[in-house]
């Protein structure tokens, strides 16, 4: 194992730190860590990376072989967290506790004599750490998929230890902060007991939202501003190492080459099949489906789990092209793949899909036997298959919405140029953002026009641009990462959000510059002294807007993204 992949795992974790689908937790850990005893925070932050590591890696096994239900670990969390947060509320409840419980639950609701909350801390730590669901990206997914399937080893705890830490170190910081701002303020120390109580408040408050679906739809709502992050664990000699940890098992060729060119529609052989699904729902009968008995549709399979923020955000459009081309032949199967214990929970699945209004048929993957058939790493994931069983397609993440549906209707036999319309409840980026992260070399680029890798090349544009296509005017070099400015360059692009970020870099040996224009006002002069994200405009709606920008010769272009 390469030390890359260590330090990739880290950075990871900070990452999840930094997104949104820590924000159920961050007031919950505050209230458990800047109550009670000085060594408070270091115990919950220990005790989430200790049970995070720990649960990731044997909870469904030891559930298993005990012959539990999986969500039991979930549900005594949540109850232990209630139980807190009411002796926080009520110290005659915690003294009635203290005299059965004697010396547990007063450590946990406060500093026992002699005592630092260094325990309690642990507990709660761990509590909160089975509650919480953090954003899976390459990295998590492969860890959580190798557990599952009990081929944990050496190296693979120490990816987990280092995620964990990545992800748990900048907690105990803030919790730090907190406890010493707190204890800072003598008007705070004087209201001692109102703050026991407001913090009790706060944990009983989590404990009810962690019974519902409600912190991974906040999370689903908010912002993935930080997707740049994540780009470290989504590189080639990272995914390479991770598809080298586990050698036991045969891969797709099929899914692996549709994965590694996903913006080709081109024949990459015949799919696998479904196999080890534990069971189906939306199904006449619950009965199971297979390949050779859906030859003649076209098939998208997406691999998801109900608790991923990412998953969530593209149910809407999942569920408008199946209510748009089912007639058509277009049929969808949703591979529930579960990422942790309590969603290997038949039960749970059922309720999250009668949640979401999901109408097509989905798969139960405990096992991980399709995903690994698939050799899939991601959730979400899709792949498209044709009428005769073969791959065509695949793209991982959130996105690429309008291309994926102009795929699906070149298999069903339409034309792919009728406008596409954001469905009803699509939550895209953020609550306003419905551009996503838009890439512009030709490795993942999409463009409105056809584009020549690799040489210079003078481009005209189009007359009406879709939104969220790229268009380049002037010239220009296409390299797999970048486009290159050259006399007279150009980008155009008509999108949704209220602020739009570039990375870029200047031309060797010299400063590069970019102009502006958006929505024909001229914005001032960015200047672009070294490889960077830069921000373009930041307005009070999100739009459509319609950027043009001009770009000094030399000049690179990587990216854009939205906020």
């Amino acid at each position: 194992m390469s030390v890359t992949l260590v330090l990739a795992a880290v950075v990871a974790g900070l990452a999840t730190f930094l997104s949104p689908c820590v924000l159920p937790i961050v007031p919950v850990v505050l209230a458990a860590g800047t109550t009670g005893g000085r060594r408070r925070p270091l115990g919950v932050a220990l005790g989430l990376a200790l049970a995070f590591v720990a649960f990731t890696l044997a909870a469904s096994r030891v559930l298993a072989a005990l012959g539990l239900p999986q969500d039991l670990l979930h549900t005594l969390s949540i109850v232990l967290l209630a139980f807190v947060g009411l002796m926080l509320v009520a110290p005659l409840l915690a003294e009635w506790a203290g005299r059965l419980f004697q010396p547990l639950a007063t450590r946990a609701v406060g500093r026992a004599p002699g005592g630092d909350g260094f325990a309690s801390g642990l507990v709660l730590g761990a509590a909160l750490s089975v509650v919480w669901t953090p954003c899976a990206g390459p990295i998590l997914a492969a860890v959580t998929a190798l557990a599952a399937e009990h081929h944990v080893s050496g190296d693979l705890v120490l990816i987990t230890v280092a995620y964990a830490a990545g992800a748990t170190v900048p907690l105990f910081v803030l919790v730090l902060l907190g406890q010493r701002a707190v204890s800072g303020f003598a008007q705070v120390r004087r209201h001692g007991l109102a703050l026991r109580r407001a913090s009790g408040v706060v944990l009983l408050l989590g404990a009810w939202l962690f019974t519902t679906n409600l912190p991974t739809r906040l999370a689903a709502a908010t912002p993935g501003y930080l997707s740049w992050i994540q780009s470290p664990e989504r590189s080639s000699a990272v995914k390479t190492d991770l598809r080298g940890l586990d050698t036991s098992k045969a891969h797709s060729k099929a899914a692996l080459a549709a994965g590694n060119a996903p913006d080709r529609l081109k024949d990459f052989g015949p799919a696998p099949d479904f196999t080890g699904i534990t069971a189906w729902i939306n199904t006449p009968g619950s009965q199971p489906l297979s390949l050779a008995w859906l030859r003649g549709k076209v098939v998208l399979v997406d691999f998801w789990t109900y608790s991923c923020v990412n998953c969530i955000r593209t149910l809407p459009y999942l569920k408008a092209w199946y209510s748009r081309y089912h007639a058509q032949g277009l049929v969808i199967v949703g591979v529930h793949t579960p990422e942790f214990a309590f969603e290997h929970v038949v039960g749970n699945v059922e309720r999250a899909v009668g949640e979401h209004g999901i109408r097509y048929p989905v798969a139960v993957d405990d096992g991980y036997k399709t995903w690994n058939a698939w050799a899939n790493q991601y959730w979400p994931a899709d792949y498209l298959i044709d009428r005769n069983g073969h791959v065509r397609d695949a793209h991982f993440g959130e996105g690429a919405y309008a291309a994926t549906e102009d795929k699906i209707r070149t298999l069903l036999g339409e034309r792919a140029s009728a406008p596409h319309a954001a469905p009803q409840g699509a939550i895209s980026v953020s609550g306003d953002v419905q551009t996503p992260e838009t890439y512009l070399g030709t490795f993942r680029a999409r463009y409105s026009q056809q584009v020549h890798a690799n040489t210079s090349f003078d481009y005209t544009p189009a007359a009406q641009p879709y939104v969220n296509e790229v268009q380049l005017q002037g010239h220009w070099r296409v390299e797999a990462q970048r486009i290159v400015a050259g006399k007279g360059a150009h980008l155009l692009l008509r999108y949704v959000a209220p602020r739009i970020y570039v990375v870029a870099a200047p031309p060797r040996g010299a400063a590069g510059s970019l102009s502006a224009s958006v929505d024909g006002k001229l914005l001032p002069r960015i200047p672009v002294p070294h490889d960077d994200l830069y921000q373009l405009a930041h307005l009070a709606k999100p739009g459509p807007h319609a950027l043009d920008l001009s770009v000094r010769p030399g000049t690179s272009l990587y990216s854009f993204t939205f906020g």
